[in-house]
């Protein structure tokens, strides 16, 4: 339809045929859709609006199925993964999940999917295509119909890898001896209280050993030859003892020229058979040599290891070092 000034009127016709013959009449009712296109054409700027904040979004956006299926996926989070999108959408979220993290993940799911909550987050691992593992904070929310029934979850996925190496290093930083690389003497006490605690909590029968040690001639060495070759004795004598330990076995500088080792579920013929053959390696690969005391923890032992272990280290100091003594 055309207004009298000649602008065009979007309308709706419906017309009805009324009466026969001479009789008929048509009956036209027209409605006018002007309001009816400005909803549209708003509705559709609105939807526009949405894909381009979707698409440019900087954190990863997926649409989400109820079977965990990426149903659609922003640019962010074909970055991140490193899939392209037609790939992304061929798979679920359980497939990029590591495995340690994905129970979490399906409990929070779950629970969203019963409405025991309205949203989640969690820190999680997923797969990059190339193998690699990536660190992500991922946000879950669900959409539901009008009756309230669930229909898709919504993702925000941010790549926060940079932040957890971030916090490795600062853990690492506080807990590690800068020089040798070994733990220092913080988390050897942490360490040894956690072990005594379990000890006395559940009385274990097994035993375990505790050696303190002591580099012999460092303040010789540090004095005829310079602290740089002082420092380069400790990381020897410490790499020297670091590759006879078990992965289990606390190793830690505790001090200038002290060094403690707790060894879990060690005998006291298997630790004297250690420290005898770790005295025999310091001496063969390092300037210097070692003293090394030490003490059982055990059912009826589970009180001043380290003070035992020190008075042994320094009753084969008195002897003239390079030895071992108890326990």
């Amino acid at each position: 339809m055309f207004r009298k000034d000649g602008s065009q009127i979007p309308a709706e016709f419906s017309v009805n045929a009324v009466g026969s013959g001479a009789e008929l009449t048509f009956h036209v009712f027209i409605r006018d859709l002007t309001k009816l296109s400005e909803v549209r054409a708003s509705r559709s700027g609105t939807e526009a609006t949405f894909e381009a904040v979707f698409d440019n979004a900087p954190i990863g956006i997926a649409v989400v199925g109820l079977d965990g299926t990426f149903h659609k996926v922003n640019q962010a989070l074909c970055r991140i993964t490193g899939y392209p999108e037609h790939e992304l959408t061929q798979l679920t979220f359980q497939d990029l999940t590591y495995p340690d993290d994905l129970d979490t993940d399906l409990h929070e799911a779950a629970r969203l999917l019963r409405g025991e909550t309205t949203s989640y987050q969690m820190d999680k691992r997923y797969y990059a295509k190339d193998g690699h593992i990536i660190w992500i904070r991922l946000s879950g929310s669900m959409v539901r119909d009008t009756d309230g029934q669930p229909l898709t979850f919504i993702a925000h996925i941010e790549d926060i890898s940079a932040r957890k190496r971030d916090e490795h290093l600062l853990r690492r930083q506080a807990t590690r001896d800068p020089l040798t690389g070994v733990f220092n003497r913080t988390r050897f006490d942490e360490e040894l209280t956690r072990h005594l605690a379990l000890a006395r909590r559940h009385e274990y029968d097994d035993e375990a050993a505790l050696f303190m040690i002591d580099l012999d001639g460092l303040k010789r060495v540090n004095d005829q030859v310079g602290h740089s070759a002082g420092d380069d004795y400790l990381k020897s004598v410490a790499e020297t003892i670091r590759r006879r330990l078990r992965l289990s076995d606390i190793f830690a500088r505790i001090g200038g020229d002290e060094f403690a080792v707790l060894l879990p579920h060690t005998s006291a013929p298997q630790a004297q058979k250690l420290a005898r053959t770790l005295v025999e390696m310091v001496q063969t690969n390092s300037v210097g040599s070692i003293s090394i005391g030490i003490s059982m923890i055990g059912p009826s032992q589970l009180d001043g290891a380290l003070e035992r272990a020190d008075k042994a280290m320094y009753l084969v100091k008195k002897k003239g070092g390079c030895g071992v003594q108890g326990p």
